[in-house]
């Protein structure tokens, strides 16, 4: 194994330190505490987040962030480590613990600021991306297979533009080793991406306390509660899938039984199910559609839908995008994305985003907890996803003054869309000794993680609502709707086009009543309206939009005739009709005539009788209402 390289090339150009007291390995030895603990010990090395002999605990050293509201990120068959007294990693007894196969490979660990603070991350030893273009032909296939790279068909058949190849024998060539060789074997110069992995995992949440049962936050953003609220409409359709694309959701439990499409996927080895890897997706799901109504536990906020598990392995760019292309080829709606870092490659997730988006998918993703203005993280910052904040007890964006007295704030700026409840939010734990409180439930689930899929389930709901409404009017409804809380003043912004807007909360705090009342499906009135609709969108709507446009008497309460008239999909909407003088009036004397002859089973008026609809009779009405006259 040589020493480790001091500088290597981040795709964004951020400059790399190399961290020497920490390194990334994957010991032979079973993923076991103790087994694990005896190949770092005779290393000189500790896990990430132990106690360190020198300055006490790892993270506070280290980053300044409290352990538990970033975790480490570890998994079956790799741990990052660092040095029990602070000295430089000792890479010859690495080689010799490689040489000796108590060591299936190592990595370092750089230090890089991508926007929201020093963030630690590591390339994968085993892995390598390269582009679908530079190894399109059998012989540059074969160039690069000879230099110890087998192409991983599963992954690649995620990764859209990219092909993914993983190490033979990373001990003997390690995958930052290979760029150079790469391009050599080709004989030309092509983009190789490594894959990075992050030191602490990029969810947005901070569990702190024991369970706290109140859930506040469904009856203050109008889901439940006294009075008509959104659960009166609708409290989520087993037609509409919400993907949790996250640390995995435990599947067995109780107050999940019945609610998954499936048990998913693992990203790590694209097989298996989308079991916890970790404690974050559960509380997710929880929140997103907990059973509701069935004398147990939590109520989720679209307890009716159905939930897709996708488990993160080692919550690299590689896994996102995989993660994002299975949730879409698996027919979920809505995607849920409780994460975010600055690190991640754009060019290997945005085109999975692009894809999700063109396939009608709804993407909502947190904005993290540093409490930073212009600190909102990737892929957040896509224009394409939902961005979302937190909101506390007290209707304002959470920071460290908000009424809770926790420590931590929703990080806001120029790419917020909205903020949703996100502390001390009861949710599902993971079963028995694991998760949060080894109970089954937490009650102090927090942070943007907690925010984002409640607007997830919103999402979900308007979708179970009105199954025909558009990605895009469905984000267009939860914005336009948004209610316009907190100390903030809002305002019209250039850039934010659905209503006023604050960079602190957005268009506003998640309203569930009013964005089902806005989603509810246009429903055409009987017999003589349906027969004028039908000759308005055959034979005059498409001929003749462009001379209603200028009839003054249809700009209903300053609308122009777009917001009535949807021409690419030539739907009236109800009440149109009715604003037209004349109309309005025999529309009226026809429901009355109609409602005294329902109660004798028989049309009330037969067919050769009714009245005179044609293209001539409709166009002489608008006209004759647009010089002031009605219709005769």
């Amino acid at each position: 194994m040589p020493s480790f390289p001091d500088n290597l090339a981040h795709p964004s150009g951020v400059h790399l330190e190399l961290n020497p007291d920490r390194v990334l390995l994957a010991p032979r030895s079973t993923p076991v505490a103790g087994a694990r603990g005896d190949v770092l010990a005779s290393l000189g090395l500790v896990p990430e987040g132990a106690q360190r002999t020198d300055d006490g605990p790892v993270a506070d050293a280290a980053s300044g962030r409290e352990a538990d509201k970033q975790p480490v990120n570890a998994g079956q068959d790799f741990v990052f480590a660092r040095t029990a007294d602070g000295s430089a990693v000792d890479t010859d007894a690495l080689d010799a613990a490689t040489s000796g196969g108590s060591v299936a490979w190592s990595s370092p660990v750089y230090t890089a600021d991508f926007g929201a603070g020093a963030e630690e991350l590591s390339p994968a030893a085993d892995a390598v991306v390269l582009l679908d273009a530079d190894v399109a032909s059998p012989e540059d296939l074969a160039a690069v297979e000879a230099l110890g790279l087998q192409r991983d068909e599963v992954r690649s058949s995620l990764l859209g533009e990219l092909d993914y190849f993983t190490v033979v024998d990373p001990a003997a060539t390690p995958a930052y080793d290979l760029p150079e060789q790469i391009n050599a074997a080709l004989g030309r110069e092509v983009e190789v991406r490594l894959e990075w992995v992050p030191l602490r995992v990029p969810v947005a949440h901070t569990p702190n306390d024991p369970m706290y049962v109140d859930q506040w936050g469904l009856r203050q953003i109008g889901a439940g509660g006294p009075g008509t609220t959104g659960w009166d409409l609708t409290m989520g359709s087993a037609s509409v899938t919400v993907a949790i694309l996250d640390e995995g959701v435990e599947l067995g439990h109780p107050d999940l039984a019945g609610a998954f499409l499936h048990n998913g996927i693992n990203l790590g080895t694209m097989s298996g199910t989308g079991a916890p890897t970790g404690n974050h997706g559960t509380p997710c799901a929880g929140i997103v559609a907990a059973r509701t109504g069935n004398g147990i536990g939590v109520a989720g906020l679209a307890g009716g839908c159905r939930l897709l598990p996708i488990a993160f392995d080692r919550w690299t760019d590689t896994e996102v995008a995989a993660g994002l292309r299975y949730a879409r080829l698996q027919g979920a709606q809505v995607v849920s994305m409780s994460f975010g870092w600055n690190a991640w490659s754009h060019a290997v997730i945005d085109p999975a985003i692009q894809e999700a988006h063109n396939a009608g998918m709804i993407m909502c993703v947190a904005t993290h907890n540093q409490n930073t203005l212009n600190g909102i993280t990737y892929p957040a910052t896509n224009p394409l996803v939902i961005a979302v904040g937190a909101s506390d007890q007290a209707d304002n964006r959470k920071s460290p003054s908000s009424p809770d007295g926790e420590g931590w704030g929703s990080n806001y700026g120029p790419q917020m869309s909205v903020v949703a409840p996100g502390v001390r939010i009861p949710s599902t734990d993971r079963l028995g000794s694991n998760g949060y409180t080894g109970t089954a439930y937490t009650g102090t689930f927090n942070g943007t993680s907690a925010a984002t899929p409640h607007v997830a389930a919103l999402a979900a709901l308007i979708r179970s609502r009105n199954s025909s409404l558009s990605n895009v009017a469905v984000r267009n409804i939860i914005e336009k709707t948004a209610a316009k809380v907190g100390t903030v003043a809002y305002a019209n912004v250039s850039g934010h086009p659905n209503g006023t807007w604050n960079n602190q909360m957005g268009y506003g705090r998640i309203d569930v009543h009013a964005a089902l009342l806005a989603a509810r499906k246009v429903v055409k009135r009987r017999y003589f309206e349906n027969d004028v609709v039908k000759h308005l969108r055959d034979n005059i709507l498409e001929k003749r939009v462009k001379e209603i446009h200028e009839i003054d008497d249809v700009k209903i309460a300053g609308r122009e005739i777009d917001d009535i008239f949807d021409p690419g999909e030539l739907v009236v909407n109800p009440g149109v009709l009715e604003e037209v003088d004349g109309i309005k009036e025999v529309i009226k004397r026809l429901d009355r005539i109609e409602e005294r002859m329902g109660s004798i089973g028989s049309p009330f008026v037969n067919a050769e009788d009714r009245p005179d609809v044609s293209t001539e009779v409709v166009e002489a009405a608008v006209a004759g209402s647009a010089n002031g006259n009605g219709p005769s």
